[in-house]
């Protein structure tokens, strides 16, 4: 059985439609991602700023006291 020939306009096509599965792929990914980190940034932030702000109240408590 020889293999159909395949025209380079049905070849343009099948390369069309594998960049854009892949496209729709990646995008699918980069949102999942960016939706948990998002996630992760809005409950780290206002504890990082917690943090810093106990570190700097017990800093300036020891500086005043010392």
């Amino acid at each position: 059985m020889t293999p159909a020939r395949i025209t380079p306009g049905a070849r343009a096509r099948r390369a069309l439609l594998v960049d854009a599965i892949a496209a729709a792929a990646l995008a699918a990914l980069a949102l999942s991602l960016a939706a948990g980190l998002g996630v992760v940034a809005f409950f780290a932030l206002p504890i990082l700023l917690l943090g810093l702000a106990w570190i700097g109240a017990e800093r300036l408590v020891r500086r005043l006291r010392g």
